[in-house]
């Protein structure tokens, strides 16, 4: 038996069924054998469940480079494995023959969790199988063919965006409204990446009580998406990161941030303390974003991470992904709820006046804000930013009757400046730049 043990361990299982019987024989034999000799060698499986139960001697505790690092010989740490992962059916299977063979003979679990998973199913609900796949389905519903149609990494989205503690549902609908989740994060990214072609953090940082406020805002909540991913990963709940991650890319990202400062980053002067600031968040945003997204877009963040200036580590799988710390205080995190508030309830009148043709784009509009109390006294003290949220050329606050501030929407004053769309009475007073509003004839002089 020793023997035996010895030559498959040298050689691998398949050497039973490679060599000859006279040659197994005389590999195996015992120095000191007085028996009969050999006759032939079965082939038939005695207990396939002994065969993987005992994987956790035959392979894990074979191995050191698996165990935990520092972990001394002969404990747990030394070998025990994090988790094993096989599908729902095998509660009574590998995960029940592996459990009771290491009690019995290492008097402790082979693993520390067991992750089980569903079937994939087609959108019948029936199992997958490997003989439909031949003329069974229209299209093949393999790994290959998906792969081959998408890449990897919208396959392997595909596979974080599902709860797969229940059957999986495999079709072309489903992986294609990935596709255009993907797109919107590599949208994001590339975003990102075309706004700090002139950043060096080594001269342009902003520190963080410097950063202007919409900036200060955009970096809190990323902390909390940071926070969030990260609770779900410990807990394998990848479905749950991937709504999080989705919903972030195209609320609080681009629908909201992005959007916003795309003038301050086109049409500021290159070193103005504004876009510096703004391109001082996305640095951090991009360099923390391509930690968070690398486990499940291995490719994408990787090549994302090598388009980044200045850094020093060549792969992002190289890198540390640790917390993200920024944050900002609740009562300055109330003010923004106040402005998204404002915000919200002058979009549709905006987009009331758009229907009507009494405005074009936003940039021609004036929007007037008439109230009392708490908005009234946010909006006024952050005038400038609540004009950028709303996306307009002019914003104008007064005392009025109501706590919640009254909207109503007019045609911007003055003329539309050449180059950054909005308008500005400015317009025709430079005579070397007559199409241009005093802020961009400075910003090019």
């Amino acid at each position: 038996m020793r023997n035996t043990a010895d030559l498959v361990q040298e050689h691998g299982s398949n050497v039973w069924f490679e060599r000859e019987l006279a040659d197994l024989w005389a590999a195996v034999k015992p120095d000191d054998w007085d028996g009969a000799e050999a006759v032939g060698k079965s082939t038939d499986t005695l207990d396939v469940w002994i065969d993987s139960g005992s994987s956790s001697r035959a392979v894990l505790m074979q191995r050191n480079e698996l165990g935990r690092p520092g972990a001394e010989a002969g404990t747990a740490d030394a070998w025990q494995a994090d988790y094993y992962l096989e599908g729902s059916d095998q509660h009574r299977g590998w995960f029940q023959s592996s459990l009771l063979l290491s009690l019995a003979g290492n008097g402790v679990a082979p693993y520390r969790n067991v992750l089980t998973h569903g079937f994939m199913v087609d959108a019948d609900r029936e199992k997958i199988s490997k003989s439909k796949q031949d003329g069974g389905y229209a299209k093949p519903q393999t790994a290959e063919a998906y792969v081959g149609n998408y890449g990897a990494d919208i396959v392997r989205l595909w596979v974080a965006s599902q709860d797969f503690r229940n059957d999986i549902t495999v079709s072309e609908e489903r992986i294609k409204k990935v596709a255009e989740a993907y797109r919107g994060i590599r949208n994001a990214l590339r975003y990102q990446l075309s706004n700090l072609y002139d950043f060096d953090p080594a001269q342009h940082t902003v520190a963080d009580d410097e950063l202007t406020g919409l900036d200060r805002w955009i970096l809190d909540a990323f902390g909390k998406l940071d926070t969030d991913v990260r609770a779900a990963f410990d807990a394998c709940e990848f479905h749950a990161a991937y709504q999080r991650i989705t919903q972030f890319v195209s609320v609080e990202l681009s629908a909201v941030y992005h959007d916003t400062v795309k003038d301050r980053l086109y049409t500021s002067p290159a070193n103005s303390p504004r876009r510096r600031s703004t391109q001082t968040a996305l640095y951090r945003l991009i360099q923390s974003f391509t930690k968070m997204l690398s486990p499940m877009l291995a490719f994408t963040a990787d090549e994302a991470w090598e388009a980044i200036p200045h850094l020093d580590s060549d792969s992002v799988h190289l890198a540390d992904w640790e917390p993200f710390e920024f944050s900002i205080t609740d009562n300055e995190a109330a003010n923004w709820q106040t402005l998204f508030t404002i915000r919200e309830r002058a979009l549709p009148v905006l987009e009331e006046a758009r229907q009507a043709k009494r405005i074009g784009k936003g940039l021609e509009a004036c929007v007037a804000l008439t109230g009392t109390g708490r908005e009234l006294e946010v909006g006024q003290t952050h005038q400038e930013d609540l004009r950028e949220l709303v996306n307009v050329s002019q914003l104008t606050l007064s005392e009025g009757e109501s706590e919640e501030l009254q909207v109503a929407v007019a045609n911007a004053d003055g003329e539309k400046c050449e180059r950054c769309w909005r308008w500005e009475p400015s317009v025709g007073s430079h005579d070397a730049h007559s199409t241009l509003c005093t802020r961009c004839f400075e910003a090019v002089s």
